[in-house]
């Protein structure tokens, strides 16, 4: 850090230093900043962590205190970020760890027209930003961003109706509604959507056995592909998998969905050749004997 820099380092007071770790490891970690010291000792008081750059010294440090001043009119925290898609993955990271939406990731021509941002207000009513101005608005733009967010219930009949139209999707009966919804809601906070305006042109759907996790459905419209929009997904899914202490996930590519398989293989997911699976229902016949 510059001698000469305005700050050194910022510190804010938490009620639960834990559940703050949490949340900002997830938030934080999308922007590519990282915990770099930690001091908890559960039942202790005066616990604390602090984040910046990998190998550096921290620039925001959290504080457990008896009564954190938060939620204070006027004040908040703004945080860069390198890309858009970075901006609306610290938006569903936020929403997936606790955090409460103050504003979608989207541009704000009153701050500039090259002006992108997303606000959350943290689990202690910290309000926080992510803001890139890498992009001017009024340049020609080879496309918009979308905007990533937890899937919900009333998300189903566009997202059924995006995997109907998208090749290489498969749909079963656990893909009625009434199973989707119950999967949401077993698995709250670890599935996500995107948009493009009104219209949902992303989704992945993850869930977890407390030992392994599963993705499906990760799909991108095919008007909206080629803009990092299924990386983006993909990193929002495997962040929440993890906060949740899930360390590797399972999926499943059809053999003829050449497409799909070289997305994963980009994204490293690594071919099981060893296994061959094998799927039983819950209505089969017993055994004999």
């Amino acid at each position: 850090m510059a001698a000469d820099a305005m700050f050194h380092h910022l510190s804010l007071g938490v009620a639960d230093v834990e559940r703050s770790a949490r949340f900002y490891d997830a938030v934080l970690g999308v922007l590519g900043h990282t915990r770099v010291w930690s001091d908890i000792r559960p039942g202790e008081t005066e616990q604390a962590i602090g984040y910046g750059p990998a190998g550096g010294g921290d620039l925001l440090a959290l504080k457990q205190v008896a009564r954190p001043a938060a939620d204070i009119p006027g004040q908040h925290i703004a945080f860069g970020a390198a890309t858009h898609e970075r901006v609306a993955a610290f938006h569903a990271a936020a929403l997936a760890h606790g955090g409460r939406d103050n504003g979608a990731p989207g541009w704000r021509p009153d701050y500039g027209d090259d002006y992108y941002a997303a606000f959350v207000v943290d689990p202690d009513g910290h309000r926080l930003e992510a803001v890139c101005k890498a992009i001017d608005r009024l340049a020609p733009q080879p496309a918009h961003v979308a905007a990533i967010t937890t899937f919900d219930a009333r998300h189903l009949d566009a997202a059924l109706a995006l995997w109907r139209d998208t090749p290489g999707v498969g749909l079963s009966d656990a893909d009625r509604p009434e199973a989707l919804a119950a999967f949401v809601r077993r698995n709250p906070g670890l599935s996500f959507v995107a948009f493009d305006g009104p219209a949902l042109v992303g989704t992945i759907l993850c869930g977890h056995d407390g030992r392994r996790g599963l993705i499906h459905h990760l799909t991108v419209a095919a008007t909206a592909r080629r803009r990092g929009l299924g990386r983006a997904l993909l990193h929002a899914g495997l962040q929440a998998l993890a906060t949740e202490g899930i360390g590797k996930c399972h999926l499943l590519v059809f053999a003829d969905n050449a497409e799909g398989q070289a997305f994963w293989r980009r994204m490293q997911a690594v071919e099981r050749q060893e296994l061959k699976l094998l799927s039983i229902a819950t209505t089969a016949p017993a055994a004999p004997g």
